[in-house]
């Protein structure tokens, strides 16, 4: 693909692909799929840059998006992007506080936000939003007492009537923006203090673009693929992933309502492909396993048989190697038998999923490839928008792959990952922030890795993650995290020990296996809290992490943990929106229970 700016992609496939299907939606919870061609598109985007343009919107100014992944969001970015604006996209999930930082520090002039619970967030700072002079409402009618506050709807009804004047004008800026213009500032979801704001180019979109065309030739298949997006477009990678790749390669793509509907989801419009982030594919693997795992006897055997041909296949596969007669026909009734049934719940028709954002364990990776659906894992930072990526052909599991092309990476010599090639414009008002991260033209992006014998890239924990006990020892704790969330009962894990003597682990549970282990040993319970403190849980969970110890060397084993009350949460700040972990959060809040794993006695 030739590098161009979003607008000029935009505009080219709404006039060549203007009868296509881009999009499937739903209007209200519960209803049909619809579907919106690229001239529907075409047509809202462009009433909504002459709405803004009519509101004053010159080149270059701010507009802060606070809405969940819905229609409208996406032709809010493209109506911005039209009118030659910058976006600032702020997680639906965000606080008050949160939100007027990133209002203020992008220097935000209008706002758009989903409903009144998110514009009462906006309100309740007005007072310190001195930038701040338009805010458009999506859900419900603006207050009447706040002049500044607009409903979406009039917005588009006022741009699609001014069309006729403004657009000239819209067709004049487009053509006026260049690729190392600024398209938008993604902000860092801060796993150790205030977001960041990472200012990103057209170029910088249309690079790592063009990229993924060029290493994945035939990935992607107009016309006949399908995808479906989940993950928040608020974050960087989902924006590339879910949403612009299908912009520039005219695949047409599906707006899940929500995390909780993705199945249901899926089997209504059924998908060919996805993207998600490790702890989704964790969590299909733990439900599958848990499944298995409580039927019957001969059941069990045959999923175990299953299991086993399917990763005889899939590691065959992966070292091109070629698949005899019998382990075909092997796969054959492995599928019938069992793969089958998962692949219908996710729809009956994925092919493979594009996972990034963590690394992934190989184990989870294999298991999912082994049920006939392949996981492709990138990696890179908001800062580098790419960096290496496995493929259909060169894939290992437990590794993120090799440099996509335009790519330079590179392991210094104290384990560090630098990556060169697709760089952002810097922070957003922190230039030295930026002189940290930037260096001769590198990213050094605080990631810790190495290259195996055959070029795969492999990611073993953040830079500033390492564990290092009093007895001098390394180790990441990132991998015994993966292991832990790999048994059943365990729905997140913390491995704390730095400076310390062992090593010790905070885990949350999953409900519903917990409740399940409950039934089956007969504990009576008045409230789940209550349940993650009974003594057969923890001895349950004791078993587990034992068998886990025996795999690991002496000073990688989990010597104790604390069983919390509750799961991580977003709301209290212990995860980004990404689901990563807030150590420093986690620690500071849990300090007592962790200090008391270290107590005499213990």
């Amino acid at each position: 693909m030739e590098l161009q700016t979003i607008n000029q992609v935009f505009i080219e496939n709404v006039r060549k692909f203007s009868q296509d299907v881009i999009i499937k939606y739903k209007r209200d919870k519960g209803g049909e799929f619809l579907d919106l061609t690229w001239a529907d598109l075409g047509s809202a985007a462009y009433s909504f840059a002459s709405g803004l343009i009519m509101k004053g919107m010159n080149p270059g100014d701010r507009i802060s998006f606070l809405l969940a992944n819905r229609l409208e969001w996406i032709v809010a970015d493209l109506g911005t992007i039209l009118a030659a604006g910058i976006n600032a996209a702020i997680y639906h999930t965000n606080t008050p506080e949160q939100c007027a930082y990133i209002i203020k520090d992008s220097g935000s002039r209008y706002i758009i936000v989903e409903d009144h619970v998110q514009l009462e967030k906006i309100l309740s700072r007005k007072h310190e939003l001195k930038d701040l002079e338009l805010i458009i409402l999506i859900d419900g009618e603006p207050p009447a007492d706040q002049n500044m506050v607009v409903s979406y709807s009039s917005l588009l009804e006022e741009g699609n009537r001014a069309l006729e004047t403004t657009r000239e004008e819209i067709n004049r800026r487009g053509a006026e923006v260049k690729l190392d213009d600024m398209a938008t500032i993604v902000y860092t979801s801060g796993t150790t203090g205030p977001p960041k704001g990472c200012m990103l180019s057209h170029r910088n979109s249309s690079f790592v673009l063009n990229s993924i065309d060029e290493m994945h030739t035939d990935l992607f298949t107009s016309g006949l693929d399908l995808s479906i997006m989940l993950l928040p477009l608020s974050h960087f990678y989902p924006r590339i992933s879910s949403y612009y790749i299908n912009i520039y390669k005219n695949i047409p793509f599906v707006i899940a309502e929500s995390i909780d509907t993705l199945v249901s989801n899926m089997v209504e419009t059924r998908p060919s492909y996805f993207c998600c982030v490790p702890r989704v594919l964790e969590k299909l693997h733990a439900k599958v396993v848990s499944t298995a795992e409580k039927g019957p006897a001969l059941r069990r055997l045959i999923f175990d048989w299953a299991i086993r041909t399917g990763t005889k296949r899939s590691r065959m596969l992966n070292a091109h190697k070629p698949l005899s007669l019998f382990l075909m026909l092997q796969y054959r009734i492995a599928y019938a038998l069992v793969f089958k049934k998962v692949q219908d719940l996710l729809g009956g028709q994925i092919r493979f999923a594009v996972c990034a954002g963590a690394p992934l364990s190989a184990d989870v990776g294999e298991f999912i490839h082994s049920m006939g659906i392949q996981v492709i894992e990138f990696y890179g930072l908001t800062e580098t928008i790419g960096g290496t990526m496995t493929t259909m052909d060169h894939c290992r599991y437990g590794t993120v792959g090799k440099a996509m092309p335009g790519f330079d990476v590179h392991v210094a010599s104290d384990g560090e990952i630098l990556i060169k090639g697709n760089n952002f414009m810097g922070y957003h008002n922190k230039d030295e922030l930026t002189a940290e991260i930037l260096k001769d033209g590198w990213c050094y992006t605080g990631d810790i890795g190495y290259w195996d014998d055959d070029g795969f890239l492999h990611i073993t924990d953040r830079k500033k993650d390492l564990i290092i006990t009093s007895g001098g020892k390394n180790i990441s704790p990132q991998n015994l995290e993966n292991m832990l969330k790999a048994i059943p009962l365990v729905s997140n894990a913390m491995v704390y020990g730095d400076r310390r003597k062992y090593l010790t682990a905070l885990l949350t549970l999953e409900k519903e296996e917990t409740e399940a282990l409950a039934k089956e040993k007969g504990i009576a319970f008045s409230n789940f809290e209550e349940l993650t403190q009974n003594p057969e849980v923890r001895k349950n969970l004791r078993k587990s992490i034992d068998q886990m110890n025996s795999e690991l060397a002496q000073y990688e084993t989990i010597k104790d943990f604390a069983i919390l009350p509750r799961d991580l949460s977003l709301e209290e700040g212990e995860i980004t929106p990404t689901l990563k972990l807030k150590r420093k959060i986690i620690t500071e809040k849990y300090s007592d229970v962790l200090t008391s794993m270290y107590e005499e006695g213990r």
